[in-house]
């Protein structure tokens, strides 16, 4: 008898105890992604994002900027200008999106006070806008060499070349 009590005690107090919440989101349900983020894939180059309660503003060497509309719906991110809906996963500092066109992207949040912009400018040919890009590249290029793809002045070998084209492609859409 006594074996069934201490059976049913270990159950009832010591399994609840042991219950610990979810690690990859620490506020409930809830998904924010007001913030400033940064990503990088071999595929994509070096994308810089600006989100705010109602737009995702992004900057990316290979299309420019963009901004869209959006809104979360249950633990998804969807645009509402655009046919994509991406479920968040949000790992605090980090968070991976995984589209409904078969993309994943892992966004990294920039750390407060390191944050490199307050803004990605609107107009091209303001003056915020050319400072913007001049930091946009470096930091695109530190980017670029901590994947272990060197961006030369073009003196060198390319064993990544594509990566040079996209370099000059961001140059000609300015």
């Amino acid at each position: 008898m006594r074996s069934i009590l201490y059976f049913l005690a270990f159950f009832i107090f010591i399994l609840p105890a042991c219950h610990s919440p979810n690690p990859k989101n620490t506020d409930g349900n809830k998904k924010s992604l007001i913030g400033k983020w940064h990503r990088f894939s071999k595929a994509n180059g070096y994308s810089e994002f600006d989100i705010d309660s109602q737009y995702v503003v992004f900057y990316n060497q290979k299309v420019g900027r963009f901004k869209l509309p959006y809104k979360i719906e249950n633990d998804s991110l969807k645009y509402l200008t655009k046919d994509y809906v991406a479920k968040i996963t949000d790992y605090g500092d980090s968070l991976l999106l995984e589209g409904n066109d078969s993309t994943q992207a892992v966004l990294h949040r920039f750390k407060e006070p390191h944050v490199p912009f307050a803004t990605i400018p609107e107009q091209k040919d303001s003056v915020s806008f050319a400072s913007y890009i001049a930091d946009f590249d470096k930091r695109l290029i530190s980017e670029f060499e901590k994947a272990g793809i060197k961006i030369s002045d073009g003196m060198e070998k390319h064993e990544e070349p594509a990566y040079e084209e996209l370099l000059k492609k961001k140059s000609a859409n300015r």
